[in-house]
């Protein structure tokens, strides 16, 4: 499929500050194809020696439907996926350089980047219409751990499941991208004491996403009842796709960036804006629950999450 034109890819934002001159922004989250990031591998001889490594976007795997054998099910199984509304993949290149490690967690790393380019293999260099940091919002790299490869390969597929909810409920997520690092290298994220497997390469495993906002209040109330629990991200978002997300806890349920070139948009299930995301979706699975089904199994979690979390306590899943 030859990609799409420039045309497809980007929208332009008039701003006052230009003195009414046109910004052009990134539209479609699959306009990248080549990702070339600074500062994310090192020599395992000598760690101050960094190398770029280059990664390619990867189209991920469907979601594979789960059945079960729950009281409230489906009757034609596990729904089928909503049609896609994005053009043709493009052929961005961006180049990135690592800020900081912003975390880990069971699966990877999530790292802030600073893009410096960004070009059209096809076209223009779009650093000539528009400052990169314009043209895509504030990003985050998740960078899978060498054991949990397959993991973050099924969260890719669940962010393309869940295409009509990124930048409602879920972050934007801008691809998946793959490539490999040599034996004597190494990624800033990895163990620099794990065993080495000789003469193997690293494969290195990666999701673009938008930045969010901070984590939740604890020991305040959030806005109204009806807010909390009918319009929250993880209650009547994913669940209308059949998502069920096995990881939902504090850490997992953020503010949605403040960016008004990128501003979220409306929900397609309740007419207006969500202030909340939910993110980790790489145990998340695609079940034949009804809405019935979902609302049982988690309304007790994310129910006594906020409860605790008003009382001024974290209490995650494991610890019920």
């Amino acid at each position: 499929m030859p990609p799409a034109p420039l045309v497809c890819l980007l929208v332009v934002a008039w701003e006052s500050h230009t003195g009414a001159k046109p910004i052009f922004v990134v539209k479609a989250v699959n306009a990248i194809r080549t990702l070339i990031v600074q500062n994310l591998v090192i020599s395992r001889e000598s760690p101050h020696d960094s190398a770029p490594v280059t990664l390619t976007a990867r189209t991920p795997a469907a979601a594979k439907g789960v059945y079960t054998m729950k009281p409230s099910l489906r009757p034609d199984g596990p729904p089928a996926r909503i049609p896609s509304g994005l053009p043709p993949p493009g052929n961005f290149q961006v180049n990135a350089s690592i800020l900081d490690i912003l975390g880990s967690g069971r699966c990877g790393s999530v790292l802030e980047v600073d893009i410096s380019s960004i070009t059209d293999a096809d076209g223009p260099n779009l650093g000539l219409i528009c400052p990169p940091e314009l043209c895509l919002p504030k990003l985050v790299l998740k960078v899978a751990d060498a054991a949990r490869l397959e993991d973050l390969g099924n969260e890719a597929s669940m962010y393309d499941e869940m295409e009509a909810l990124q930048g409602v409920a879920i972050p934007r997520c801008y691809g998946w991208f793959e490539g490999t690092v040599q034996p004597s290298q190494r990624l800033i994220t990895d163990d620099p004491e794990a065993p080495v497997p000789a003469h193997r390469s690293r494969r290195v495993s990666a999701l673009l996403l938008e930045k969010m906002g901070g984590m939740l209040p604890v020991g305040e109330r959030l806005p109204d009842r009806h807010v909390r629990l009918n319009h929250f991200p993880a209650d009547g978002h994913s669940y209308q796709l059949g998502i069920e997300q096995q990881d939902m806890r504090y850490a997992n349920i953020l503010y949605a960036p403040n960016n008004p070139r990128f501003p979220g948009k409306i929900c397609p299930y309740h007419g207006r804006v969500h202030p909340y995301r939910a993110i980790d979706f790489d145990r998340a699975r695609k079940t034949d629950w009804t809405l019935k089904q979902h609302y049982y199994e988690h309304v007790g979690t994310l129910g006594r999450l906020l409860e605790t979390m008003e009382m001024n306590m974290i209490l995650e899943p494991w610890e019920y």
